[in-house]
Formats: C-alpha cells, structure tokens, sequence
C-alpha cells in the first residue's frame, strides 16, 4: 500500500497540470518570453493550442516567439492563423508584413475585383461570437416589430413597425451570410505555408518531372489538388504546380 500513496498523488498532480488554466499557462509564456527563454515560452503557447484553445493574442505571441527563435516559416504561419480568427488585427498585420520581407519569394498578387475586398472588410467587422449575438439581437427586434404590427392601434404605427421589421430581416440576413462566410474562412483548409528552406515544384506530382519554379520557407500557397503524397498549388500571382505534401503546414 505504501506505494500506491505516492502513483496517486502523482496522478493527482499531473490532472492538476492538465486542468491548468489556459489563462496562467498564457501568462506563464509571455513572463518566459520577456526572460529571453524562448524555447519554453514556445512550448507553453504549442501546448495551450494542442488543448483547442486559440485566439488572435496567442498566435501574436507565439509568431513573435518564432521570430526570436528563427523560424520564420512557423512564424508567418502563426501570423496567419491568428489573422484567420481577426483578419483586421493591426498587430498581426504588421508582424506578418514584417516577417514577409524576409522571405526570398516576392509574389505579385493577381488583382480582383474591388467588391472582394469589401467583402472581406464586412467579415472583419464581428467577431464569431460578436456575429452570433448580433444576429440574434436583430431575430428578437423583427420579432417585436412584427408583433408591433398586429397590436398597433394606428396605421402610422403599423407602418414604423413594418418598415422596422424589413430593415431588421435585412440586417439579420445580411449577418447570416458574414456568419456563413466567416465560419467557412474558420474551416478552411486550403491555404498552407512551405516549411521547408527550399522546393522545388514540379510540373506533375512526379519527382522525375521538370521544375515549374522554386518556393522558398515561408511562401503562402493554396492547395487545390492532391494525389498521394504530392498536392497542387497555385500562387497569388496565378502560377501552378506540384510538390510533396510535407514541404507545407495547413493554416
């Protein structure tokens, strides 16, 4: 009996360590990351991931942690997922602007139709809960208004409540669509950064083919296609082609 004493307290121990907060592992990494002790502050950020938790504020700190380590694949890879989360972060813009001008590949952007970018302005607006609660609160006004209708005694108040109820259908549909399009940037999948120094990209998922062009560590690509162990990417600037999969990590 005498050693089954200390094997429970220790699992008692680790099942604390596990329910830790993520909150104190947080504040635990950045005091590591202001005494220089990068790695450790690195591992502490892996971990709070690893547990499902993610946020724009622990993808900064974990780029900016990469920076101080180096490792700028990962860190422009940081960046970007945290974008994904607050795609009008300032700081992660910034950071990621940065952490672009030290990558060798300078990839011109095919330009699109302005419409795009408003698009993506308005998806930037809310936050996943903020989007939520918004439409929620515009489901209760049409409700109110439409209620307002049948109980209203004049026909000035039946219209005010039912020009409200048409602006409060609009504004619910319209967030319903940003909520539809934020949660299929959150799932996506398709955009990835290389992580090796150098690959070459082939013109077929075949290694005896000839190069198409060469990516260097930290270039953002879409996957479009992939046949075993190879996937189809495509530029920013429209150029196309095949590389094996575990030169890149998925956003």
């Amino acid at each position: 009996m005498r050693t089954l004493i200390p094997v429970i307290l220790l699992l008692s121990l680790s099942g604390a360590a596990l329910a830790q907060d993520p909150e104190q592992v947080f504040e635990s990494a950045n005091a590591l990351y202001q005494e220089g002790r990068y790695e450790e502050a690195r591992d502490q950020y892996e971990s709070i991931v690893a547990n499902g938790d993610e946020s724009a504020a622990l993808y900064l700190n974990l780029g900016n942690t990469y920076v101080r380590l180096g490792h700028m694949g990962k860190a422009i890879l940081s960046y970007e997922r945290g974008l994904r989360l607050r795609p009008d972060d300032e700081d992660l813009l910034y950071n990621l602007g940065l952490t672009g001008l030290m990558t060798v590949d300078k990839i011109e952007t095919v330009p699109r139709l302005f419409l795009w970018d408003i698009w993506d302005g308005m998806k930037g607006w809310f936050s996943p809960a903020g989007i939520l609660w918004t439409a929620w609160g515009a489901y209760v006004f049409v409700f109110m208004a439409l209620a307002a209708i049948v109980l209203a005694g004049s026909f000035t108040l039946r219209r005010t409540a039912f020009l409200s109820a048409i602006g409060g259908t609009v504004v619910f549909l319209l967030l319903l669509l940003i909520g539809i399009g934020r949660y299929s940037d959150l799932t996506r999948t398709d955009f990835a950064i290389i992580m090796t120094e150098i690959v070459a990209v082939k013109n077929s998922p075949d290694a005896r083919d000839t190069d198409a062009f060469i990516l260097h560590r930290g270039t953002k690509v879409q996957i479009t296609d992939n046949i075993g162990e190879w996937v189809k990417v495509r530029l920013a600037d429209g150029k196309v082609g095949w590389l094996v999969a575990e030169s890149v990590e998925a956003i």
